[in-house]
């Protein structure tokens, strides 16, 4: 199954749904939500600072890098599942960014006690970045 994928997979796609939820994620933490991101980030003392110019390099890629394997990851769901509408992508987006990050987030930030505001923020993001991915490669088959 997973050769098969590998052969008929649409790896632009692949990488679009990666960069469109990288971007996702600059707008997220920056216009979207940064200042109360931070603020509730900050009650847990946690203090974001400017990160020097190689700092900044290697969090954007190791960022990346974490949306290229979801996107890699919903790609091969879709895959097995058959899916090749937006609607179809977007509910299996939903599906595993409710079942499988925001999951995982939630259990993290219970035992951390971190507020319902940054688990709101944080599981936003990852649901909608996953739901994007999940459309663009249903969608772009």
């Amino acid at each position: 199954m997973i050769q098969s994928f590998f052969s008929h997979a649409n790896y632009w796609a692949i990488v679009v749904a990666a960069v469109a939820y990288f971007m996702l994620g600059s707008l997220w933490f920056s216009a979207l939500f940064g200042s109360v991101w931070s603020k509730e980030v900050e009650k847990h003392g946690v203090k974001i600072n400017e990160p020097a110019k190689g700092d900044i390099a290697k969090k954007m890629l190791q960022t990346f890098i974490g949306n290229a394997i979801a996107a890699f990851s919903i790609a091969y769901i879709v895959f097995i599942s058959g899916s090749d509408t937006w609607l179809t992508g977007a509910a299996l987006g939903l599906l595993c960014g409710i079942g499988f990050a925001a999951v995982g987030i939630s259990i993290a930030y219970t035992w951390e006690s971190r507020s319902a505001k940054l688990l709101a923020i944080d599981c936003g993001y990852a649901i909608t970045g996953i739901t994007i991915c999940g459309i663009i490669v249903s969608a772009w088959h």
